[in-house]
């Protein structure tokens, strides 16, 4: 019996993962959503720590993200996401105005703080960033406009033909409403588009070339399907580029003509 149990505990130390193994979303169970509005364009800062984040500013003059938090606790944690196109560069963090060394993850699409550091009661956590906007998306070329809700992301899939939108924070009574353009999208030849919501064919309004789409507290997501899309930047970066070196070669070889 004794060495039955002796080999049950030697696999159970074998296949139970140490408590440092576990993410710190795990350890600490408090997290914050942030919707943030600048100049047009709609993200989402999270927060997840083991303590009370009472408020998050974002400003882009100073290219900065601030925190204030509230702890109880003398041992504290804090992670913060936030989009590279919301916030990007070089990053300087600062605790209750002293620059702090934190571990910092950059991915390819976000950028993740983690944070540790002692004392009870409020602190100041400021992130300062050296780019805002430095980006070309497809939600630039894009006129909509949405209600109850926020539309988090928007993607142009030329596989399918198709725009989707990524909602945030959908409210029951919620309406997308896109500027259609042959541009961005064209329709099937007799001028319609199949509307998914959730993968759902959904009923859709034409008025003045503006397509109005309904969407509740429920949906999701939002995919418009035509006969073409306007490729996403990284698609034809290569042939922008490539495009920008012919023209100045074109122009270097024009000026020395009349030199």
């Amino acid at each position: 019996m004794i060495k039955k149990l002796l080999i049950f505990l030697v696999i159970m130390s074998i296949s139970i993962p140490f408590v440092d193994a576990i993410p710190l979303s795990d350890k600490t169970g408090l997290k914050y959503t942030f919707p943030i509005q600048t100049d047009d364009h709609s993200f989402v800062i999270e927060v997840t720590g083991n303590m009370d984040v009472t408020t998050l500013d974002f400003d882009k003059d100073t290219k900065s993200i601030t925190l204030f938090v509230q702890s109880s606790l003398e041992t504290n944690s804090l992670e913060i996401s936030f989009p590279n196109d919301l916030l990007g560069g070089d990053y300087t963090i600062f605790l209750d105005n002293t620059e702090f060394s934190s571990e910092l993850q950059k991915g390819n699409s976000a950028t993740f703080v983690t944070m540790d550091f002692l004392g009870i009661g409020k602190h100041k956590i400021e992130i300062f960033g050296t780019t805002y906007l430095d980006f070309f998306e497809i939600r630039d070329v894009i006129d909509f406009e949405i209600s109850d809700g926020y539309v988090d992301d928007i993607q142009g899939d030329q596989s399918s033909n198709s725009l989707i939108f990524t909602l945030f924070d959908p409210g029951d009574t919620g309406q997308l409403s896109i500027k259609i353009s042959d541009y961005v999208i064209a329709p099937f030849d007799d001028g319609t588009f199949i509307v998914l919501v959730d993968d759902i064919e959904s009923d859709y309004v034409i008025n003045d070339s503006t397509l109005y789409i309904s969407f509740d507290s429920n949906n999701e997501q939002i995919e418009i399907i035509g006969t073409y899309v306007i490729p996403e930047f990284h698609e034809i970066a290569p042939l922008v580029l490539a495009t920008s070196f012919i023209v100045l070669i074109a122009l270097k070889k024009y000026k020395k003509l009349f030199v």
